[in-house]
C-alpha cells in the first residue's frame, strides 16, 4: 500500500512539474507574441504615415550672458543688473532631408532666440540709482547648424528616444539702452552683433506612445508625424570668434521644450 501511495505521489509531482514547465513555456511564447503584434503595430504605423521632412521646436531657458567673463571679479553687467538669469525663449526650424542608414536624419537648422533685462540706472558719478532712469539689454541669439537626429532607434525598435546634435555659426544681436523711461525718449541706445559658435546635445521622448490612435489622427489632419518633450544643453558661444573686442552675448544653458516633426 505504501508503495503504491509512493508512486502515486511521484507521478503527481511529475505531472505538476509538467504543467509548470507547460505554463511557463505558454508564458514565454505569449510575451513574444505580443512583443512581435507591438512591434509589427509600430512598423505598420511608420509604412503609412505621412512623409517627414521639418522640425520644429519650441524652446525655454535660463540665460545668464557671459558679459563679464572677459572682467576680473564683478563685471558691469552682474554691477548693473546682478547675477541672476533671465527668461529666455526661442524657436528653431529643421530641414532634414537626409537619412544616414541605422543612425538617422540630418540636414540644416536655423534657430532664434530673445531674452531681456532691464534696471534702474546709476546716477552719474555714484552709486545711487536713479529713480526715474532705466537702463536695459536685450540680446536675440540666433544660429545656423547641421542638424542629426538618431531616430533610428525609435523607428526600428519603438523605444521613444531620439538624441541629437547640433553644431554651427552663432550670432548674437544686441541692444543697449539707458534714460528716463524708455530709450525712445530722450534715451540713449547702442545696438551690435557679436558673433560665435553654436553647440548643442539633448534627447527627445516621444509622446506618441501616449495615445497612438490620436497620433495617428493628428497625422492626418495635419501632417504631423511625432510630438517630444525635449531637453538639452546649449552652449551659445558668442565671444566675436576672437576678433577685436566686443560684448560677449553667448551663454552656456540647460533648455527644455516641445518638438514636432513634420
Amino acid at each position: 500500500m505504501n508503495r503504491h501511495l509512493r508512486h502515486l505521489a511521484a507521478a503527481c509531482l511529475a505531472g505538476s512539474a509538467a504543467l509548470l514547465v507547460v505554463s511557463a513555456a505558454g508564458a514565454q511564447t505569449s510575451r513574444s507574441d505580443w512583443r512581435q503584434r507591438d512591434r509589427a503595430r509600430i512598423l505598420r504605423e511608420e509604412r503609412y504615415a505621412s512623409p517627414q521632412s521639418f522640425a520644429f521646436e519650441l524652446r525655454f531657458a535660463p540665460y545668464s550672458p557671459e558679459v563679464d567673463e572677459e572682467f576680473s571679479g564683478a563685471g558691469p553687467y552682474e554691477g548693473t543688473f546682478g547675477d541672476g538669469a533671465q527668461f529666455y525663449f526661442g524657436m528653431e526650424l529643421d530641414w532634414l532631408p537626409l537619412r544616414i542608414p541605422y543612425v538617422g536624419a540630418i540636414g540644416p537648422g536655423l534657430g532664434w532666440g530673445y531674452t531681456s533685462t532691464s534696471a534702474k540706472a546709476f546716477e552719474a558719478g555714484s552709486d545711487t540709482r536713479a529713480e526715474a532712469e532705466e537702463t536695459s539689454l536685450t540680446i536675440m541669439p540666433m544660429h545656423v547648424s547641421a542638424v542629426l537626429r538618431g531616430d533610428e532607434l525609435m523607428r526600428r525598435t519603438g523605444v521613444p528616444i531620439v538624441p541629437y546634435a547640433k553644431a554651427g555659426l552663432g550670432m548674437g544681436l544686441w541692444f543697449t539702452s539707458s534714460g528716463p523711461g524708455t530709450a525712445d525718449v530722450d534715451g540713449v541706445r547702442g545696438e551690435g552683433i557679436t558673433w560665435g559658435t553654436h553647440l548643442a546635445l539633448g534627447a527627445m521622448l516621444a509622446l506618441n506612445w501616449m495615445d497612438r490612435r490620436a497620433s495617428s489622427q493628428l497625422d492626418e489632419t495635419t501632417g504631423i508625424n511625432h510630438t517630444y518633450f525635449f531637453g538639452e544643453w546649449m552652449y551659445a558661444n558668442l565671444d566675436g570668434l576672437g576678433s577685436s573686442p566686443q560684448m560677449h552675448v553667448g551663454t552656456s544653458t540647460w533648455v527644455l521644450g516641445l518638438a514636432l516633426d513634420m
